[in-house]
């Protein structure tokens, strides 16, 4: 097994064998991110506490109170034995280059060595973790914060016939946050039988958005009715169930903690799930699809026979037969086909609405309490459509393609309707994809750094009326008019809007929620207006004196303000939240001083399917490696990434004809 690094980071791993791509895909991973994925493994057990201390407490005690222990046993004991094997040469690769190297891993070295289960426990956690993200309140804190308004990704595919080249396209952008379990890894790994280039989070064991000679996927967020919530009626220690009152079933903890005290835990569960006591204090109950309940455990082997296809026909197959807990999948091939699929465990519930999963379910009635999951092969899946192009970008999957899908040919509630799409984004990302007759590459990389805020050409004329009147606001309304609408460096006025937009929505619902924007005309449409632009003056009155309050100008140039990457090696930001309209993302954190970049876009690649050889370009963000003093060396310049993606350059990758010689 050999490791060739380039200029920019990226490991080539060639062996002689799989297991051998996989003990080199660690090696190389820990070489870039050890004291990273080694704090994650740590919390994956639910034992960081015991290792370093009571900076981890809460998120061990969330493990005891939940269960999670004993969900980790049941998705280890599913894999299949050669995913086993693979996992095991994974770690063995991670392990070895830690013992070479006593720096790597720092303060986190107590988790070695790393084992095949931590792997599955850290798999688990992850799609935990999204599965929490929809949860919005009703079980656990809200996602978001402080200037994050949420992941989310994008993705285009374009059949030859469709595309302006003659060859198959496809544009692979998830865009996540650049810290924690979602940062990403880079590699490109050589074996017998399969070569593949292709990034996943930290901590996986191989490719999971990748390409290879034959096929090329990329996943995106898709709104999934997986986290149910139970509101309980108890009594004591008991709850009501129909008209019975049933005992909750209670486990002991105990969560140690690194020179402190340890302390007990009770885990309380259900008929529904894990029990859990919400932000308001009422008593609910999770029921998980395909994490917690009916768990489908085959994500990691999912992804290596994704890697071993030849078309998206058996890329689909592949899906089909190991499936992932969520995620669409937009892919194409060689062959000039191209397909998109919409994945996940969505409950079987006939006659039921998405919207169910959106809010408390009485807990005492058995009627809603699910069983089984939907297959695989009745989710809605097309391949080559009539338009040429398919495209998501996390709205419903009902609009991967034109005309749209139609919800009828799929079980019920496993997606929103065709009227309900998450962001404005989907509108303006299949306008762009029907406006030509012929799709380039220079089109598909026209529309990814796009950083118009489209959500100011549905509000901003309104807001601006609303708030013209107002004397405390001229200059505010000053500045938004003379503002270009876009969030580029040198944009004045983009700080105040983003300000603005962020207080006005909920986070994650700039369009879903129909108290704020009047919805559109047409199914799936672009929203008409703001609803009550009294109150929409109200929250530009608040962003006022928060960017006053702040020492910053209200036309400050944004570049000036929000940086990506840390001093002196940082650029100037530009791209903004997709909720704004934005397609090329950036989240920022607002504050006194610099607004720092905390994620965003994070792997962008363009694949070419030509007719000799695939080419690809690509670009990693925040950059290769997190390791302090990493591969000393092969490190690239400081910085590097960030300010290519500043100048939105994306880099060559070699063609596989040439990356199969090194």
């Amino acid at each position: 097994m050999r490791i060739d690094w380039d200029e920019h980071g990226t490991p080539t791993i060639t062996a002689e064998d799989d297991l051998g791509a996989c003990r080199g895909f660690g090696h190389a991973q820990a070489l870039a991110h050890a004291t990273a994925v080694l704090e994650l493994y740590g919390i994956a057990r639910g034992r960081a506490a015991a290792l370093w201390g009571e900076e981890f407490l809460s998120g061990d005690v969330d493990h005891a109170r939940l269960g999670l222990e004993a969900a980790v046993e049941t998705w280890w004991l599913a894999q299949e034995e050669g995913t086993r094997q693979r996992l095991e040469a994974f770690c063995e690769g991670f392990n070895a280059a830690c013992a070479e190297d006593p720096d790597l891993g720092g303060a986190r070295r107590e988790a070695l060595p790393v084992t095949a289960r931590d792997v599955v426990a850290h798999t688990l956690a992850l799609f935990f973790g999204f599965a929490r993200f929809w949860d919005q309140g009703l079980a656990f804190p809200t996602a978001g914060g402080e200037g994050l308004l949420g992941g989310g990704s994008s993705a285009w595919a374009v059949t030859a016939e469709r595309s302006g080249t003659g060859e198959a396209l496809l544009m692979i952008n998830p865009h996540i946050p650049w810290v924690g379990p979602y940062r990403m890894f880079e590699a490109r790994s050589v074996s017998p039988g399969r070569r593949c280039h292709g990034a996943t989070p930290i901590g996986f064991p191989w490719q999971s958005f990748a390409h290879t000679p034959d096929v090329g996927w990329t996943h995106t967020v898709n709104p999934l009715p997986q986290l149910w919530v139970y509101e309980l009626e108890t009594a004591g220690d008991r709850y009501r169930l129909g008209e019975e009152l049933v005992p909750v079933e209670t486990h002991e903890h105990r969560v140690e903690v690194r020179d402190g005290e340890g302390v007990t835990v009770t885990e309380r569960r259900s008929v529904h799930g894990p029990v859990t006591t919400a932000p308001d204090g009422a008593t609910v109950a999770l029921r998980i699809a395909g994490v917690l309940h009916r768990p489908v455990t085959t994500a990691l082997e999912s992804w290596w026979q994704m890697s071993l296809a030849g078309s998206v026909r058996e890329l689909f197959a592949a899906q089909e037969q190991w499936p992932l807990p969520m995620f669409n999948i937009i892919a194409a091939d060689s062959s000039g086909s191209i397909g998109a699929a919409f994945c996940g465990a969505s409950p079987h519930r006939p006659g039921g609405s998405f919207e169910d999963s959106r809010h408390r379910l009485p807990g005492h009635e058995r009627s809603l309490i699910w069983e089984e999951l939907n297959p695989p092969h009745s989710l809605p899946r097309v391949i080559d459509p009539d338009c040429g192009w398919v495209q998501n970008v996390n709205e419903t999957p009902w609009w991967f393609c034109d005309p749209p899908m139609d919800p009828a040919d799929h079980p019920d509630g496993i997606a929103p309707a065709p009227d309900r799409i998450r962001d404005i984004r989907s509108p303006l990302s299949r306008a762009r994809m029907a406006a030509r007759d012929r799709i380039g590459l220079e089109d598909l990389l026209e529309l990814k750094w796009d950083t118009r805020a489209h959500l100011a050409d549905i509000v901003l004329d309104q807001l601006l009326a609303a708030a013209g009147a107002d004397g405390d606001l001229v200059e505010a309304v000053r500045v938004l008019r003379d503002w270009d609408r876009h969030a580029e460096a040198e944009s004045r006025g983009y700080l105040l809007f983003h300000l603005w937009a962020h207080d006005h929505f909920p986070v994650g619902e700039v369009v879903m929620d129909d108290n704020r924007l009047t919805p559109a005309q047409t199914p799936g449409g672009l929203p008409t207006g703001l609803r009550d632009p009294e109150e929409a003056v109200e929250s530009l009155r608040r962003s006022v004196a928060t960017l006053v309050g702040w020492g910053l100008p209200l036309d400050a140039a944004y570049g000036e303000v929000a940086r990506i990457g840390e001093a002196p090696e940082d650029a100037p930001a530009s791209g903004g939240p997709t909720y704004f309209g934005l397609f090329k993302c950036l989240e920022i954190v607002p504050g006194e001083g610099t607004w720092p970049a905390i994620g965003g876009d994070s792997w962008i690649c363009l694949v070419r399917f030509g007719a000799e050889a695939q080419t690809a370009s690509g670009l990693l963000l925040p950059g290769p490696a997190s390791e302090p003093g990493w591969a000393a060396g092969r490190a690239p310049v400081p910085g590097a990434a960030a300010r290519r993606y500043a100048a939105e350059e994306l880099v060559p990758q070699a063609p596989w004809h040439r990356a199969a010689s090194r």
